[in-house]
């Protein structure tokens, strides 16, 4: 009877121990090795022998709530993993897209077709924010490079439409002296003046 309640002691001891160590660990980030000894902890709970039911009952409660606190834990953190590991794809797929964004806004920067080439760079617009953000740095470097590009062409074409207003100016006021002199004509009395 004296070596029972010497065993019963020890294994009270130990699943104290189990138990303490467990709840140590259920508040830990340690994920690989924490879960090895989660489960060495189980094998070595299972090897003792039962105690007095509400003793056994009270400990096995701080036991289990310890691992499960922890496997929560660890189910949290991975998702969290995951999520931005998830993130870090869509960041990456979107540098890829924008990349190749950047280079066609480049390749069209010089285009003098300002008509499709403008409906061109809207599309690339529409596809730049689709493609969502790309990691923060290189996002910002690879919009300053496509609003460059974009600028550029824009700026051309802005050029070109003053100057070619200005032609269209200059022909309005020749064409504009041009029929005031007919008018100084009307009504025509003399068909040979007016011929010259």
């Amino acid at each position: 009877r004296r070596d029972r309640a010497r065993k019963l002691e020890r294994a009270k001891v130990e699943k104290e121990r189990i138990a303490s160590e467990a709840e140590e660990l259920s508040q830990g980030n340690d994920w690989r090795d924490g879960a090895n000894r989660m489960r060495q902890l189980l094998d070595e709970w299972k090897a003792l022998p039962r105690l007095e039911k509400s003793v056994d009952d009270a400990l096995w409660r701080r036991f289990s709530t310890a691992r499960t606190t922890y496997t929560r834990r660890r189910k949290a953190f991975r998702r969290r993993k995951t999520h931005f590991a998830e993130l870090n794809e869509k960041r990456d797929a979107a540098r890829a897209v924008k990349e190749k964004l950047v280079v066609e806004a480049e390749a069209l920067a010089s285009s003098t077709e300002w008509g499709p080439t403008a409906g061109r760079y809207r599309d690339l617009m529409r596809q730049w924010k689709a493609a969502g953000p790309a990691p923060k740095g290189v996002d910002d470097q690879l919009w300053k490079r496509f609003r460059a590009a974009q600028d550029t062409f824009f700026g051309a074409r802005d050029a070109a439409m003053a100057a070619q207003d200005s032609e269209f100016a200059a022909n309005a006021e020749a064409k504009e002296k041009l029929l005031v002199e007919a008018e100084a004509l009307v009504p025509v009395t003399d068909l040979e003046a007016a011929k010259r």
